[in-house]
């Protein structure tokens, strides 16, 4: 036998087992669930991601199993990868992913019953695999099958609130209800339940906030584990307000006082090459970046009241007040609006700070606008805000108790002189303090509501 033709039988020899191996691969896509699924509903949605490094992913299938029926459930998958030319197979291909968003349930499948059904997911991709088949990944979850949605039973009454203000409600939902609480417009406030030893009746603070419209309807809103969903309507009465109007005409000592100092502790804004455009993004962008700020912070809360007396006010003369809608000017130019979320209060330079009530600190820090801040939790959402502070004497995850210092008023941030900014939070939504300073509005509206459940 020639050499050559020895060398022709190895290299098919070596190509007929890199055949075989490529055709009994059993290389397959990965499949990773988004967040968990816990039972299908009237139209649960399901997310999930379909991976693969070496091939692309070529079909991915869903349906769904109860008894003896199958249900294909039609999904449209959004896939991301860049494909090499066959002879060029010893390039590296990057990762193939098809991500996938639907929902499962009664919608989807009148035929569907109550009771159990497995969910199944089968991902192929275009590899030799399986002798020409692709290689295949299956995920299957058995699943409880709930089409009735969560019942909602209202306990308190009556329900007043104010334009800007706060009120709770007390509601009973049914087993097996894994979210709800009071949607208002955009916005939507939890409910905590009122004792450990009875999950299932719940209170929620909930707030108009200012600028939503009087007229927007409120709602109970509770959600299941299989994404079942009730809005039931209750008795409430909203009442309008008309907050002050000011104008701030801005000067430049002013301006060179304030802003380099929060731009140099806030790096990610650029400059913008005048000192009035950089006052103008302070007071605009970083104002709304501070107020998602607040939001995050609120999601920490604790899930139970830690206060019992009444809020206190700070000894100090109010300089501004809830939701003033400030016009400022420059050179006698419009330039700017903003609406001023809290009170302004001003005693002594460097006056004590203290607590409005009892909670546990959330933030101690530099925030923005706010200079330096603290922000206590008093559970349930609900949270106080302290502002321009000269100093802290406190850190996150401090207890603190009512009328306990905190710090020192002072004039960081975007404030004119030293004063503290004080105000109310409702998951991270400035809510008005004026209610929770008045003892009377804090027993009609929350301790009676709450009395028939100590």
């Amino acid at each position: 036998m020639g050499k050559g033709l020895a060398f022709l039988l190895v290299l098919l020899v070596v190509l007929l087992a890199a055949l075989i191996v490529k055709v009994t691969s059993r290389e397959a896509p990965t499949i990773q669930l988004q967040g968990q699924i816990k039972g299908l509903g009237q139209s649960t949605p399901i997310q999930f991601e379909v991976r693969d490094p070496q091939h692309s992913v070529r079909s991915v299938q869903l349906e769904v199993r109860q008894g003896k029926r199958v249900f294909a459930v039609p999904v449209v998958a959004g896939t991301t990868e860049v494909r090499t030319s066959w002879w060029r197979f010893w390039r590296k291909r990057p990762e193939s992913r098809a991500s996938i968003q639907t929902r499962v349930g009664r919608k989807e499948i009148p035929d569907l019953q109550e009771g159990r059904a497995t969910l199944r997911i089968v991902a192929t991709n275009d590899s030799w695999g399986r002798f020409f088949r692709g290689g295949r990944s299956e995920l299957s979850m058995d699943l409880p099958v709930r089409l009735t949605p969560p019942q909602v039973q209202v306990l308190s009454f009556p329900h007043y609130v104010n334009q800007g203000g706060s009120e709770l409600i007390v509601f009973k939902v049914s087993a097996g209800t894994m979210e709800s609480g009071v949607k208002v417009g955009d916005y939507f406030f939890p409910s905590w339940p009122v004792r450990d030893s009875m999950p299932e009746t719940r209170l929620c603070l909930f707030a108009y906030p200012y600028n939503v419209d009087p007229a927007t309807p409120a709602s109970l809103v509770a959600r299941d584990d299989a994404g079942n969903e009730t809005v039931s309507n209750f008795t409430y009465r909203v009442f309008p307000k008309k907050f002050h109007t000011d104008t701030i005409d801005l000067k430049d000592d002013f301006m060179t006082r304030v802003v380099p100092s929060i731009m140099s502790q806030t790096p990610e804004l650029q400059d913008q090459g005048s000192l009035l455009k950089n006052f103008l993004l302070v007071n605009g962008q970083l104002r709304q970046a501070n107020a998602r700020e607040l939001v995050a912070i609120s999601q920490k809360t604790a899930d139970h009241f830690l206060w019992t007396a009444p809020f206190i006010r700070l000894p100090a003369k109010t300089e501004a007040s809830f939701a003033d809608y400030r016009t400022y000017l420059y050179n006698g130019a419009v330039v700017d609006h903003q609406t001023h979320l809290g009170f302004d209060l001003a005693g002594v330079e460097q006056m004590p700070v203290r607590a409005a009530n009892d909670g546990v600190v959330a933030f101690a820090g530099f925030l923005g606008i706010f200079g330096n801040a603290v922000v206590i939790d008093h559970g349930c959402g609900l949270e106080s805000l302290y502002g321009h502070m000269s100093s802290i004497a406190v850190k996150a995850g401090d207890p603190v108790k009512r009328d306990q210092e905190i710090g020192r008023s002072g004039q960081t941030g975007l404030a004119g002189g030293d004063h503290i900014h004080f105000t109310m939070l409702l998951d991270g939504i400035p809510v008005n303090p004026v209610e929770w300073w008045d003892p009377h509005w804090i027993h009609d509206r929350i301790e009676a509501k709450l009395a028939p459940y100590k």
